[in-house]
């Protein structure tokens, strides 16, 4: 199977890192954004709001500009590829949470299928504060972010960056980053009140889908949260009797079935997309043996 070419790039910005400390200044205080020729892609670590809201729950992000053509990945990078990770360290009262991936694209590379992100995009990721945060402080953290930006050749890269914010009883949206977590919100997947079952039939994974308001079967794409179940390329998709199928390509290292399968349904594209997502159970729980991935 064809693979990227990878070439190692990496770079790092770093600085002292501190808690709940200093008294508070009216905005948000960051590294600059980390470049380093040839990565083909800047970090910054930035907010939603311009201070942090004690018993809230508050937004930052791994800004992402990536070069034209060159992209990161989704949590399911797909054929090739790694997703893009982060690694916190916050004061005791700050609890960072997962990302909140954001509907990915699909792309094609040398009939290779990969799913991310390309173009000036936020990864989100959900930020508690303690209720009891002292007005008036500052949260100072950081975050080791690691990724892997393709074109054809891919080069991973890694960055540690700052940002301080102060504690404050509200907080305005910054308007230098609100489009880019409007659009990120957006594109989260909601949860699909449909119900609905996977089965392996043959060399194809089978998922039936059924409920109210069902999306049109020809504006849509569907992707697989866990790998090595079902094939990267778009699957099939039509509606039958109130009903939607959507057919995919066995995973060629499939050796078992999960006990559920996770997918993430997305009507249109573009910012205008709409994602789902949605669980149902698998009906068979094993398939004979192939080769592990190398």
């Amino acid at each position: 199977m064809k693979r990227c070419l990878v070439i190692v790039a990496c770079v790092a910005a770093a600085a002292p890192l501190t808690a709940l400390a200093a008294p508070a200044a009216s905005a948000p205080a960051a590294s600059a954004p980390v470049a380093l020729e040839p990565d083909h892609v800047r970090a910054e670590l930035v907010a939603e709001t311009t201070a942090l809201v004690p018993g809230k729950r508050n937004w930052v992000g791994l800004r992402l500009r990536h070069e034209p053509h060159w992209h990161t990945y989704w949590i399911n990078p797909g054929d090739s590829g790694l997703a893009t990770k982060l690694t916190w360290q916050v004061p005791a009262a700050v609890e960072a949470g997962a990302v909140a991936w954001p509907a990915p694209q699909r792309f094609e590379v040398g009939g290779l299928f990969n799913f991310g992100y390309s173009g000036d995009i936020v990864l989100p990721v959900p930020l508690q504060v303690a209720a009891d945060a002292k007005i008036g402080t500052r949260v100072d953290l950081s975050v080791e972010a690691k990724w892997l930006v393709c074109r054809e050749e891919c080069m991973p890269g890694k960055a540690t960056l700052k940002l301080s914010l102060p504690v404050a009883t509200d907080a305005a949206t910054d308007s230098r980053v609100r489009r880019l977590f409007t659009t990120a919100h957006a594109a989260q997947p909601v949860a699909g009140a449909w119900s609905g079952e996977a089965r392996l039939t043959g060399d194809r994974v089978v998922v039936t889908l059924s409920g109210e308001n069902l999306p049109d079967a020809d504006s849509l794409d569907a992707l697989i949260v866990q790998r090595q179940v079902v094939g990267y390329a778009a699957p099939q998709i039509h509606a039958d009797d109130r009903r939607l199928i959507l057919t995919f390509a066995k995973s060629e290292y499939l050796t078992e079935t999960p006990v559920v399968l996770d997918l993430v349904v997305i009507e249109g594209h573009g910012p205008g997309i709409h994602a789902r997502s949605v669980t149902v159970p698998f009906a068979t729980s094993a398939v004979s043996a192939h080769p592990a991935h190398p």
